[in-house]
């Protein structure tokens, strides 16, 4: 006996070929989204996808982490991130520019050199205040946003580029003398006290004995001649370098004392704080200023030495 089969008209018939290719191509497609919703996945959704995260060392299921800056350049992580800056690197662009203070002079975060004349951003003077980009927040960021100094040479990162020294390496031309304690542009201002000023509340002095961090254990050079009748200091660096400076009435000599020595101090009169006489004295003489005497720090101005440091090794 025949069988008949019967089809509704409104049966759709599925041609086996064109289900094999529409199951392919949805496979494809599911296997191209997995991916991209990787790259955007956002835990915590605070606007910021966890591979960004992860990558710079934040927390993809801790939301507050976005209003965080632990670079301190006043840009939050959420903005670092829609900005493409680094979270972790103040200056992301090595400009000598704070990222946070490139908004402000209209400079570009990942572009060290952003109007292309061959000088870089932090080097420029925006607003035309004969203040350089990157010396704009020097009087009003606090020590926690002061400039960072990598390789702890005493140089801030922004002021290596000026002296042609390198980011990252604490002794560029490598002649066992930390870049600070050089002078590179021979004015006879050690690099790292070319940026020194008066209002500078963050220089540092973490044992609370009168001297900044970054001038422990410093030694300059040693006194080659004194003249008193011309002021004339002719002195040798340890770079090897030979400097004239000239001193006057004004010129401030003093010791410093080399760590462990501990001499009484005078004042002005030559006593101590008790009222007693005291064997060592916090103020020198030209009568100190004698050959092979190692001086620790020299401040100059035009040519005229404004305060010079000597080395105390003894208290006699």
């Amino acid at each position: 006996m025949a069988r008949w089969l019967s089809y509704r008209r409104d049966t759709p018939v599925i041609d086996p070929k064109k289900a094999c290719l529409a199951a392919f191509v949805t496979i494809a497609m599911a296997g191209l989204a997995g991916p991209a919703n990787a790259a955007s996945l956002d835990s915590d959704r605070d606007g910021i996808p966890n591979r960004w995260e992860t990558t710079h060392k934040l927390n993809p299921f801790k939301a507050s982490d976005a209003a965080g800056d632990p670079d301190h350049d006043r840009l939050s992580n959420l903005r670092e991130y829609r900005l493409r800056s680094l979270p972790r690197d103040e200056d992301s662009d090595n400009d000598g520019q704070d990222d946070g203070d490139e908004s402000a002079s209209r400079t570009k975060i990942r572009t060290a050199d952003s109007d292309g004349d061959g000088r870089k951003d932090g080097d420029e003077d925006y607003d035309h205040d004969k203040i350089a980009n990157e010396d704009e927040d020097d009087a009003t960021e606090t020590c926690a946003f002061d400039d960072d100094d990598r390789d702890r040479d005493n140089v801030d990162d922004e002021d290596e580029n000026e002296l042609r020294l390198k980011v990252g390496v604490a002794d560029s031309d490598g002649d066992g003398i930390s870049d600070g304690g050089e002078d590179r542009d021979r004015d006879g201002v050690q690099n790292e006290d070319e940026d020194d000023n008066a209002t500078d509340k963050c220089s540092g002095d973490r044992d609370s004995d009168g001297h900044d961090d970054e001038d422990e254990g410093d030694r300059f050079a040693t006194i080659t001649s004194y003249d008193d009748a011309t002021g004339a200091l002719v002195v040798k660096a340890f770079t090897g370098v030979t400097y004239t400076f000239t001193l006057t009435a004004d010129t401030e000599l003093e010791w410093e004392e080399v760590e462990g020595l501990d001499c009484p101090s005078t004042d002005s009169e030559g006593e101590d704080s008790e009222g007693e006489d005291s064997e060592g004295s916090d103020e020198a003489s030209v009568l100190d200023l004698q050959p092979g005497q190692v001086i620790v720090e020299v401040e100059v101005e035009d040519g005229t030495a404004e305060e010079i440091e000597l080395l105390r090794t003894t208290c006699a």
